[in-house]
C-alpha cells in the first residue's frame, strides 16, 4: 500500500504535555484512540548511508522500520518512507517476524541498527490528525548505548480523503512554525555519532 504524505512536526518538553491537551482540546480536537505504546525497528546500511541521505537531503531516499503497537510480539508492520521526485510517500505491509536484514534496491543491504519506543495519543477535526507522543526512548542495536529525551513531539496530518490543499499543508498549530524533526536521526545523532551529523 503507498500513501501520499503531508506533515508538520512541532517540538514541546514534556512538562507542557497537559497544557499541549487542553489547547488540542480546546481547538474542537476529539481524541480518536486510546492511549498506545509504540515500538520501532530501524533499519540502515553499516555505513548508515539511509540516514546520510536524510541529512543532506538526497533523492531518492528511503527509510525502513519494523513497527509494532503495543508489544514486540506479533502483529508487525514493515514500512519504507521514501521521498522521490513527486513527493513524500509511505509503504507498508504486515510481516511475521522481524528480519535480520533487508534487501533493497538502493542500499543494498541493510539491517537493525536502531530500536525507538514511545507512547502515543491520537486526536483528528474533519481535516486535520494530529499525534502527540512521549516517553520516547532510543536504544542502538549495535551497542549498549541508550538515550531517553524530554521532547514531546506533535505531528498534524491530513485525514485520510481529504485532499491536499496548500492552505491545510502550511497550517501552523496554535500559530508554531513546525520544524524538520526524525526520531531516528536524532537516535543516531544521540546515540551513535553523539550529537555530531556526519
Amino acid at each position: 500500500m503507498s500513501i501520499k504524505r503531508v506533515e508538520n512536526k512541532y517540538i514541546f518538553n514534556i512538562n507542557s504535555k497537559q497544557k499541549v491537551i487542553n489547547k488540542i482540546l480546546s481547538k474542537g480536537y476529539k481524541e480518536i484512540y486510546s492511549e498506545r505504546q509504540i515500538n520501532s525497528i530501524y533499519f540502515d546500511t553499516l555505513d548508515y548511508k539511509s540516514y546520510t541521505d536524510s541529512i543532506e537531503g538526497n533523492i531518492p531516499r528511503k527509510k525502513f522500520r519494523v513497527r509494532s503497537y503495543d508489544n514486540f510480539n506479533s502483529n508487525f508492520n514493515f514500512e519504507i518512507k521514501e521521498v522521490n521526485e513527486y513527493g513524500r510517500f509511505k509503504f507498508s505491509k504486515k510481516i511475521i517476524e522481524i528480519p535480520n536484514e533487508i534487501t533493497d534496491n538502493i542500499y543494498q543491504i541493510i539491517y537493525p541498527v536502531i530500536e525507538i519506543e514511545y507512547k502515543r495519543l491520537y486526536f483528528s477535526d474533519d481535516q486535520i490528525r494530529l499525534t502527540l507522543d512521549f516517553n520516547i526512548k532510543y536504544r542502538s542495536l549495535v551497542s549498549d548505548t541508550k538515550y531517553d529525551t524530554s521532547d514531546l513531539i506533535l505531528e498534524s496530518k491530513l485525514s485520510d480523503g481529504v485532499q491536499y490543499d496548500e492552505e491545510i499543508n502550511n497550517y501552523k498549530i496554535f500559530g508554531e512554525n513546525n520544524v524538520s524533526f526524525s526520531k531516528y536521526k536524532e537516535a543516531i545523532n544521540k546515540i551513535i555519532f553523539f550529537g555530531r551529523n556526519l
